[in-house]
């Protein structure tokens, strides 16, 4: 008798441990922070606007200058030691012989082959014209930093796309099919910032990038996981398929395309109860769909985040789940019990 109430007292406090609701109800919630996020950002818009993919500068219209990286060819006649190629730095300074330095910077090369003769003016009474002066070499300095596996200065041609630069640095120090990285350049006065993903998939803007000599590339991850979205737009998948995580948002794309740039549907998927959570301005709101009625299914939005059911279970699975967990404590008392 005894046992048969010890038995009933721990199915009563295990039934009811599951019936009964410990949660706390009173604190922050996510949706509210979304509200509060999304009213800042419309109010600080320009603020928040991080410039990735935006519009990349058409640097054609630039004047016709030489560039650091240059080689230059000089010689003389009657000087032995006026003879030469010779490598602008990085900083556009040209050092020639007879310590003369010239700085090529924002110089077309007329402008620069009348510095030089007029620097060596000084060491010819006559004949300085005598001296010749041509470019021997157009290619371009570019610094490539960050995240890639060997930066430092690259001599690259002015043709060169953005990916064959980044590949002389010996490629992206990360997995670009799975994180999310961007090229920031500095050229002359110019700031931009491009995603490489993007750019390696489509090479949309391979014919844009100009060189300019004296360049710089820094490449850097973007905290996708930390869900920077005023820097770029992405799409969650968090169940149902094979690659869960972010997926790049494309404009106008389906919800069969973020899918399938996730490695496609599990085999246990559930085709009911599955969600899109969108941030709007109330805060985080659900909308539910199913796959057999084609007509829930929502256009995807920047910044959603998509759960498909991977496990449908009735209530009646989880009572068997109860049960059978009930059995279990019920086996291992009567073991003790019997050991005693």
């Amino acid at each position: 008798m005894n046992n048969l109430r010890f038995f009933s007292l721990i199915a009563l406090i295990f039934l009811s441990g599951c019936s009964t609701n410990h949660s706390l109800k009173d604190y922050p919630k996510y949706t509210d922070q979304i509200k509060q996020s999304m009213e800042a950002e419309s109010k600080n818009k320009s603020e928040t606007d991080s410039g990735i993919d935006k519009e990349i500068p058409d640097l054609s219209k630039i004047p016709n200058y030489v560039a650091p990286g240059f080689s230059f060819q000089i010689s003389h006649p009657s000087d032995s030691r006026l003879s030469g190629i010779f490598r602008s730095d990085f900083n556009g300074n040209l050092q020639l012989p007879y310590d003369v330095n010239i700085n090529i910077t924002d110089k077309t090369f007329a402008e620069v082959k009348e510095q030089v003769l007029k620097s060596y003016r000084k060491f010819f009474q006559k004949g300085v014209d005598g001296v010749n002066f041509t470019i021997a070499k157009k290619e371009y300095w570019v610094e490539v930093r960050g995240l890639v596996k060997k930066p430092g200065r690259y001599l690259v041609k002015q043709s060169d796309t953005l990916d064959l630069v980044v590949d002389a640095a010996g490629g992206v120090q990360g997995d670009v099919s799975v994180d999310y990285f961007t090229a920031g350049l500095k050229q002359q006065t110019y700031e931009y910032k491009v995603l490489l993903n993007k750019y390696f998939e489509s090479n949309s803007a391979a014919d844009k990038i100009r060189w300019l000599g004296g360049d710089s590339l820094f490449i850097s991850k973007l905290d996708s996981l930390a869900g920077k979205t005023q820097e770029i737009p992405f799409v969650t998948i968090i169940g149902g398929v094979i690659k869960p995580g972010k997926v790049l948002y494309q404009k106008n794309a389906s919800l069969y395309y973020f899918i399938e740039k996730s490695g496609g549907t599990i085999s246990a998927l559930g085709y009911t109860e599955c969600f899109v959570f969108r941030n709007t301005k109330e805060g985080v709101k659900k909308i539910e769909f199913a796959f057999d009625q084609p007509e829930t299914i929502p256009a995807i939005m920047p910044n959603d985040t998509i759960y498909m059911n991977t496990q449908v279970r009735k209530e009646s699975d989880i009572w068997l789940e109860r049960l059978g967990h009930i059995a279990g404590i019920f086996s291992s008392i009567a073991l003790a019990i019997i050991a005693l």
